[in-house]
């Protein structure tokens, strides 16, 4: 019991150092420099127990008020999500991925959970603009739930499943009571029942939510749980072990609120100093250079107080002997611009971004340096894209959408007997990034076609990194070509043929060669 009891008491505290002297690590140091430095022990799961919703509610208010906060977060979602992560299926069948790729096409303007096929106005936005919500509440909430459902066949959808995304409010930071249904070994922690191998079992969430209640005033105070097979869960994990998600702008929240502070005060400063024109300095009271204006009161007699007097276009005014007038001088804050964007820095490297991504402020920034920033940025992103949000959105959507497809019959009776022996060439698929726009387009048009050439890339790398699929842009040149044929024209972009005006390095006798064949157009 003595070494049970005094292993408890480890995990809670660590050791305490006994001897005197310095410390091995400096920061580690209780002297001048590390005094009232007293982080704690807890974990990130008590800690966003504790404190999450403060944090979440703070963050949603900095998005509501801060336009540099909705900036960070607008042009990082714009940059990761753009237009939307599109699907390319890998069936080794090309037949079956064209007709995987048609089906997916119509199913996405219909993953609205608020779709309805018989009002084809209804819904708010299809499957890309799903993706913009879920990464921007990921961003700016932490985390986002994204509940399958499923629908009847007689409602003429496509595949019959939408979606329906929940916000974070909805699943409880601080419940951790069980519901009657809940088998007796299973544990919730922050509204995620869990079971005791450590997978997740199910979801406590209010049926709406609960900042709701004016509109839905049972459903706001009701929990319902929802098995984890019907949920996905979308958050960035910073940690091993944690299962709730924690607001980006968390680590530079205070500093942006007391930026905002500043800046209000800087503003404020400025309308006082500018609704004070001058002062009259007068010899004599009793004969005042200009007349004041008073304010009148009720009884129609002027009422006392300060005396203003109010200049007007073209006026001349004559100075008596000894009087002269005062401007007011607004002082001038000289390293204000400087401390804006040391602080919009700061800001930014927390957010994820750089500064002229949020200032929008370009001066001082050449090519190279807005190149190197640009890499920078993107690999964050494309680490978010994959690890993230294809893993733990887009691909699971799509393995759901394809069960749903083949149990509606929506594809053939081949096509689901082949499914059911072996789902992973039909799972298989490639989720294409919205393509980054060029610094210096011609550079990269030109590494680009060198990889292809020299065999470290190919036309569909390429085309992905571009935010393409190669197979579409085939089809759509083959039914260029075909249409310019029909109608007797030639472009330089037929790669059937090579234009002279194009290869101006070909001898006459090489050209003349190469017209005989029909490879080349003679000019």
């Amino acid at each position: 019991m003595n070494l049970v009891r005094r292993a408890a008491q480890m995990t809670i505290a660590p050791p305490q150092r006994q001897a005197m002297g310095t410390f091995p690590f400096d920061a580690a140091g209780k002297g001048r420099r590390g005094y009232g430095w007293n982080p704690s022990y807890l974990g990130l799961n008590t800690l966003l127990f504790s404190h999450g919703l403060e944090l979440l509610t703070r963050n949603r208010d900095a998005v509501r008020n801060s336009a540099w906060a909705v900036g960070a977060i607008e042009s990082y979602v714009a940059n990761a999500i753009g237009r939307g992560i599109r699907l390319i299926p890998q069936h080794p069948d090309e037949k079956v991925r064209d007709l995987i790729r048609h089906k997916w096409e119509r199913w996405i303007r219909e993953s609205d959970v608020e779709y309805d096929p018989k009002n084809p106005a209804s819904g708010q936005t299809d499957f890309y603009g799903q993706q913009m919500l879920v990464a921007r509440e990921c961003m700016e909430a932490g985390e986002v739930f994204v509940r399958f459902r499923p629908r009847p066949l007689k409602e003429g959808l496509s595949v019959p499943l939408q979606l329906q995304l929940i916000e974070a409010e909805q699943l409880p930071l601080w419940r951790n009571q069980p519901t009657p249904d809940v088998p007796e070994q299973n544990r919730v922690r922050c509204g995620v029942e869990f079971r005791p191998d450590g997978r997740r079992a199910a979801y406590h969430f209010w049926q709406a939510h609960p900042g709701e209640t004016m509109f839905f005033p049972m459903e706001a105070l009701h929990v319902e749980r929802v098995p984890a097979s019907e949920v996905l869960h979308v958050y960035k994990p910073i940690r091993a072990g944690q299962f709730r998600g924690m607001p980006w702008l968390t680590s530079v929240l205070a500093k942006l609120y007391e930026l905002e502070q500043y800046t209000d005060s800087e503003i404020a400063r400025k309308k006082a100093a500018a609704m004070i024109t001058g002062f009259i300095k007068q010899v004599s009271p009793d004969n005042p250079v200009m007349v004041p204006d008073q304010t009148i009161g009720a009884q129609g007699q002027p009422e006392p107080g300060t005396q203003i007097t109010k200049l007007e276009p073209n006026t001349f005014i004559n100075l008596g002997f000894g009087e002269e007038v005062q401007f007011a001088q607004v002082p001038e804050t000289q390293d204000y611009k400087s401390f804006i964007r040391a602080c919009l820095q700061a800001f930014a490297a927390g957010a994820g971004l750089a500064e002229y991504q949020i200032s929008g402020d370009l001066s001082g920034i050449n090519y190279s340096s807005i190149r190197a920033g640009l890499l920078e940025f993107r690999r964050k992103c494309e680490q978010f894209q994959h690890a993230v949000f294809v893993f733990q959105f887009c691909h699971p959507v799509y393995r759901v959408w394809l069960r749903a497809a083949m149990l509606a019959m929506v594809f053939s009776i081949e096509l689901l007997n082949a499914y059911d022996r072996d789902p992973e060439p039909f799972e298989a698929a490639q989720w294409v990034t919205p393509g980054w726009p060029w610094v210096d387009p011609e550079k990269d048009m030109k590494a680009a076609e060198r990889a292809i050439r020299d065999g470290l890339s190919t036309r569909s790398i390429e085309c992905a990194a571009q935010g393409y699929d190669a197979s579409v842009i085939d089809a759509q040149q083959k039914a260029d070509n075909d249409r310019a044929d029909r109608l007797g024209l030639s472009y330089d972009s037929d790669g059937r043929k090579i234009l002279t005006g194009r290869n101006a390095g070909l001898t006459e006798e090489e050209v003349a060669e190469a017209a005989a064949t029909g490879k080349v157009e003679a000019q």
